[in-house]
């Protein structure tokens, strides 16, 4: 029999895969409950709401990428960068799947506001991890800044991973997202 910790993270794993592949509108306590082998009743043991649970998958989100920040710590820059990258590969699925934060956009104007802020702290932990890594790349001399703000460089680099991600799974192709990363390493890489 599994404890309730490990029916929590059976939850929390089948709730962020169909988060991923289909919104929050595609997850229901039923089908989560028929997957993980539980009664529906016993999800509200762990989650009263499919905010609570929401808010619960972008906790967790937030917090691996942190530690996946703080794992590159001992990389060069450019190896941290293209670490990153590969967090989006690995972790994401492109062309499969969104990142966790981001599939609340769509739905954005009907979500609700400990939902939004959890989300918007996801997006804030990517933006400062990447911009740590970038300002790092320029001083080091690994990274060329074209002159331009180290803030503005990070939010570019963040929107169009972002945005290649909702482009390759309209397209249902990683084309667009390794085209992004193409250019964003011929830009930022000093030869």
């Amino acid at each position: 029999m599994k404890n309730a910790t490990d029916t929590k993270t059976a939850i929390l794993d089948a709730a962020q895969d169909l988060l991923q592949r289909q919104s929050i509108s595609g997850v229901s306590f039923q089908e989560l409950a028929n997957r993980i082998g539980i009664k529906k009743g016993s999800m509200y043991y762990h989650f009263k709401s499919k905010d609570d649970l929401s808010v619960a998958i972008l906790t967790r989100a937030s917090e691996e990428l942190k530690l996946s920040f703080a794992r590159g710590h001992n990389k060069t820059p450019t190896q941290q960068l293209k670490y990153f990258f590969n967090i989006y590969r690995d972790f994401i699925g492109i062309g499969e799947r969104m990142c966790p934060g981001g599939v609340f956009a769509g739905e954005w104007g009907k979500v609700s506001e400990p939902v939004k802020s959890q989300a918007n702290k996801l997006i804030r932990i990517q933006i400062q991890g990447v911009k740590g890594i970038i300002e790092a790349g320029i001083k080091s001399g690994e990274f060329e800044s074209h002159d331009l703000n180290l803030d503005d460089l990070t939010l570019w680099l963040v929107s169009c991973l972002q945005g290649s991600l909702l482009t390759s799974r309209i397209m249902g192709s990683n084309k667009s997202f390794n085209s992004s990363i193409k250019i964003a390493q011929k830009f930022l890489y000093k030869v």
